[in-house]
């Protein structure tokens, strides 16, 4: 396994376990790193995942859901900073509103039921599906660690 995808491993497993994909619901992709090589904070992928779901939404209603979470993100981060909450922990909380938001998006896009329960059903699905690809990716990694302990 090459550095860059060694490098690669704790984003991937952060985002996994923040419920962020690769791909947002549109197709488009949600990168490792911006332009400059810097690695894409979590809050970010997530403001790019819920554009993302958003998209797919009617555009008259797509802008004022956008705006209506990040305005609750914004709300819960300085919640959390006023409670002395560690930067890892606001990162997660704010995090948790915008993937919560574009998953719910992405519900409210496909017409079905979008009752406040499905909805979050639909999230904690979510959650739990990024969990077991948390789970899948660490489990690829570990033959090889098991091999390069054994040599």
């Amino acid at each position: 396994m090459d550095t860059k995808c060694n490098d690669d491993l704790p984003l991937l497993a952060e985002r996994l376990r923040l419920g962020l994909p690769l791909r947002g619901f549109d197709g488009r992709e949600i990168p490792l790193r911006d332009e400059a090589g810097e690695d894409l904070c979590a809050m970010e992928a997530a403001h790019a995942l819920l554009r993302s779901g958003a998209s797919l939404l009617p555009t008259e209603i797509a802008e004022a859901f956008i705006v209506t979470a990040l305005s609750r993100a914004r709300s819960v981060e300085v919640a959390a900073t006023a409670a002395g909450d560690a930067s890892t922990v606001i990162a997660a909380k704010v995090t948790a509103v915008l993937v919560s938001a574009a998953v719910r998006a992405l519900v409210m896009a496909r017409g079905s039921d979008i009752s406040p329960s499905a909805l979050n059903r639909a999230t904690l699905s979510w959650y739990e599906l990024s969990q077991l690809r948390r789970r899948e990716l660490f489990m690829a990694t570990r033959p090889d660690e098991d091999m390069r302990r054994s040599a």
